[in-house]
């Protein structure tokens, strides 16, 4: 699967699908954001189990009040519509799949 780049209008249409939703909250000028999202498109490519999706912050920022997204990169891991997971910060490959396999 492919990570598709997510429109702040786009969020709640995302987020009605059924199963696992991978969002990786990032800005084009954020060093570690450049540094996960490989690793993010590397998970994408293996999995079809959930959907993986990048927004930009900057151009997101009612998505970033309202999920208190202060720092980048964060990643939100939604079930069936349903915040289950926020991580923060940069995490390996290994970490990001615990985080989706716990569900």
């Amino acid at each position: 699967m492919a990570v598709l780049e997510m429109k702040e209008n786009d969020f709640d249409l995302v987020l009605s699908s059924k199963g696992k939703v991978l969002v990786d909250c990032y800005a084009p000028w954020c060093g570690p954001c450049k540094m996960i999202s490989p690793i993010i498109h590397e998970i994408a490519s293996d999995r079809s189990d959930c959907l993986f999706y990048q927004l930009n912050v900057d151009q997101a920022e009612k998505i970033a009040k309202k999920y208190g997204i202060m720092s980048i990169p964060t990643l939100l891991l939604f079930e069936d519509g349903v915040l289950k997971e926020k991580s923060i910060g940069f995490k390996t490959k290994d970490e990001i799949l615990q985080m989706i396999d716990r569900l």
